[in-house]
């Protein structure tokens, strides 16, 4: 029975499994319905979306093309009437040049007149209304329509004038469609008759010819028409539509009876008495199709407009391809939509993964400025004091303190570009703690000496209390202080001058293994509104109002402390009044270490690079040597410097290729160790790593090569290992990391 295998159990892994996964597929199945579904409702939309646009451009293009026309017409008829108005007043200096005196004279010079123009008829008109006509107009115009009164035509003091003026022959009852043309003469007098208007008379065909629309014509029926109208509606001139032919003598009366019109008779009468041009729809019963009018003025001179009406069909018939062509199209990608979501359904929920994950980085990335600069600020200035006293004596265990600072803020800041690397596991809630032995006194105090000038240059009291019961616990020192940190600077931006800032450390213990340390910030600020306090911790969350304008942040600091609070067991809360201030309490379990290790005493005794001392620089009795290939000459400097110090040999080459030349004109054994930057000019690390591992000597396989880089990525780290190196170590390099290394090295 000892060899006989579970196998229930076993079973039951697998189909919880199955299970599982039948659920997660049946989840996805109905999200990528959903996908499919939203994505040809979108195809839909945007293809009717585009239909009606192509439409629009169509129509547009059509009254383009009807503007073009009309403007040209327009032109051809305001010259023909211009030409008719010169031959008038033409005629009237003839009749000066001449010497036409009598109204035999004037009679029979208008025969003459008549016969050679373009005139069916010539008038003189007296300023009593009496006309003179040429012999052929008398018999006609007075013997069968009896005198016309042409006096309102002028009436308005008119210099010129054009109308409708149709002749009606008794004999047959039929109506011959004329146009009147007129201009006012000046101090011309007959017989002592004071002579007011030259008039003539022309066929209305004389227009019509000007008028005719042939690029609309199908199977020779015409689908357009066009005229003339007075600014009263009616008709001048009318062609092409033989419904309108002496069946409206006005527009408007054509327009009333339409079904439906885009323009009301009001409307268009409006727009007629401002001379606009402008076109608009409508329709007739019994009209299969509608139409569109345009209308567009003749001359500010002439009371007249000339309008053109096309069938919408013309419309139609041109888009009709290009709708086909839509809804082929609209097809095509429907189905290759489908075709493609059902292709990467499988790669779906991956793609989702890393899209969030770079979101998240990229958030964060762009975000950051405000979690490097505080400690930065401190960094700076312990700098600028400690090149300020770096000449008095007096000062030295003071400056040997600014230096352990600056040191641990480097460090701190170093930890935050770690974090800012892997931001995507920390916002996932995986991100890795460090679980070492940590004094808690020690890391209030580097919080303290950080942002102590900050507070205080603010003029803001810094009060600092600690009832520490447990000095060393297991925890990590970085996310702590970087929770602490956003907390305290925080406080430190929003209490103004005069008030202070409290932080204070506690312990309880909950047991014999274990301890809650409780980091409580107090300040008397401005406070936070009870609307703002349950959006503190969302990404991103920044209070606005009038006591926070010009106050800077990336509203990501108190997040990234709420995630990291979770992550080690802990919690942080808040109590918070408006203009009464704020206390952040955060609680974090630790375990208790009962011994402080001797690295820890160390570092409380002694603090600076005199800690890290190290018997090194020796191996079998002669000077260790080491290469150092750095193309930045400051990194090079400073690491040839600390290696010198230690006692070390140091040689520098400033490329991968001058680094295999230096080794290969060495003396076998002559370098121990070779410690190489990645990313260099001429040759980078890896290839000359490689080069130097083919090289045929006995030292080539044996020298210790360890890459120097900023890459912290672990395909960085495999690639280096690939290339034939034994180590890995991270820039900015940790001065007692290398020692460490070198001395494991030397051994």
């Amino acid at each position: 029975m000892a060899g006989t295998e579970p196998t229930g159990y076993i079973a039951a892994v697998p189909k919880d499994l199955n299970k599982g996964m039948e659920l997660v597929e049946k989840k996805h199945r109905y999200v990528y319905l959903l996908l499919i579904a939203s994505a040809l409702v979108i195809i839909f939309f945007v293809t009717f979306i585009y239909v009606g646009q192509l439409n629009r451009t169509i129509l547009d293009n059509i009254i383009n093309s009807i503007s073009e026309i009309a403007e040209h017409d327009k032109s051809t008829i305001k010259t023909y009437i211009e030409i008719c108005w010169e031959d008038l007043a033409e005629i009237q200096e003839r009749f000066v040049s001449y010497g036409c005196e009598t109204t035999e004279d004037i009679e029979s010079r208008m025969d003459l007149e008549c016969e050679a123009s373009s005139f069916t008829h010539i008038y003189l008109l007296t300023e009593e209304g009496a006309l003179y006509t040429d012999r052929c107009g008398t018999d006609s115009f007075g013997g069968v329509d009896g005198r016309r009164d042409l006096l309102p035509y002028f009436a308005n003091g008119e210099q010129r004038v054009v109308a409708r003026f149709d002749e009606r022959i008794p004999e047959d009852g039929e109506v011959k469609e004329r146009i009147l043309y007129g201009v006012r003469l000046q101090d011309y007098e007959v017989d002592g008759t004071k002579m007011l208007a030259m008039l003539g008379v022309s066929d209305i065909s004389s227009i019509q010819d000007k008028m005719v629309i042939d690029s609309y014509k199908k199977d020779g029926r015409s689908r357009g028409h066009s005229a003339l109208v007075d600014m009263d509606g009616n008709y001048v001139v009318d062609i092409s539509k033989e419904g309108y032919r002496n069946k409206y003598s006005n527009l408007f009366d054509h327009l009333s009876e339409s079904i439906s019109s885009e323009m009301t008779n009001e409307e268009v009468a409006a727009k007629l008495k401002n001379r606009e041009t402008f076109a608009f729809y409508h329709s007739h019963a019994g009209e299969e199709h509608q139409e569109l009018f345009y209308f567009i003025p003749l001359d500010k001179e002439m009371d007249l407009y000339f309008i053109m009406s096309l069938s919408e069909s013309v419309f139609t018939e041109q888009s009709k391809k290009f709708v086909t062509m839509s809804m082929v199209m609209l097809v095509f990608s429907m189905m290759t939509v489908v075709v493609m979501l059902l292709i990467v359904m499988k790669y779906q929920t991956k793609t989702l993964i890393a899209a969030e994950r770079a979101r998240s980085q990229r958030e964060f990335l762009s975000n950051m400025s405000h979690e490097i600069r505080t400690p930065l600020n401190g960094l700076i200035g312990m700098n600028h004091l400690i090149m300020g006293n770096i000449d008095n004596e007096g000062q030295r265990g003071q400056i040997k303190e600014w230096l352990r600072k600056s040191q641990s803020t480097a460090n701190y800041l170093l930890s935050l570009v770690n974090d800012v690397l892997d931001m995507s596991k920390l916002q996932a809630g995986k991100v890795d703690l460090i679980s070492e032995p940590l004094l808690v006194s020690a890391m209030v105090d580097e919080i303290t000496a950080m942002q102590a000038d900050n507070i205080r240059s603010r003029g803001v009291e810094f009060i600092v209390e600690k009832e520490i019961m447990v000095p060393c616990i297991e925890g990590d020192a970085t996310r702590t202080k970087q929770i602490l940190m956003n907390i305290v600077g925080n406080a430190a931006k929003f209490t103004p001058k005069g008030k202070w800032i409290r932080l204070s450390v506690s312990q309880k213990q909950t047991d014999d293994l274990h301890v809650i340390t409780t980091y409580r910030c107090e300040d008397r600020g401005i406070g936070i509104s009870r609307e703002y306090i349950g959006k503190i911790f969302d990404s991103f969350s920044q209070e606005r109002n009038r006591h926070t304008e010009g106050i800077k942040g990336t509203g990501l600091g108190m997040a990234i402390s709420k995630l990291l609070a979770n992550a080690m067991g802990g919690d942080i809360t808040v109590e918070s009044e408006l203009n009464e201030g704020s206390t952040f309490t955060v609680t974090i379990p630790s375990v208790i270490m009962k011994e402080i290790p001797e690295y820890l005493q160390e570092g409380m005794e002694e603090a600076g690079a005199g800690a890290l001392k190290m018997d090194t620089g020796r191996s079998e009795g002669r000077p260790v040597k080491i290469m150092v290939v750095e193309d930045v000459e400051l990194n090079a400097e400073v690491l040839l410097e600390i290696l010198s110090m230690e006692g070390f040999e140091t040689a520098h080459a400033v490329n991968g290729r001058e680094a295999v030349e230096m080794f290969c004109n060495s003396d076998p054994g002559e370098f121990d160790i070779i410690l190489m930057d990645m990313q260099m000019p001429v040759m980078d690390g890896c290839t000359a790593a490689a080069e130097i591992r083919r090289l045929e000597r006995e030292d080539a396989a044996s020298v210790q090569i360890y890459a120097c880089t900023a890459n912290t990525f672990q395909e960085d780290r495999e690639r280096a290992m690939q290339s034939g190196m034994d180590d890995f170590l991270t820039k900015p390099i940790d001065v007692a990391v290398l020692l460490k290394k070198m001395s494991r090295a030397v051994k």
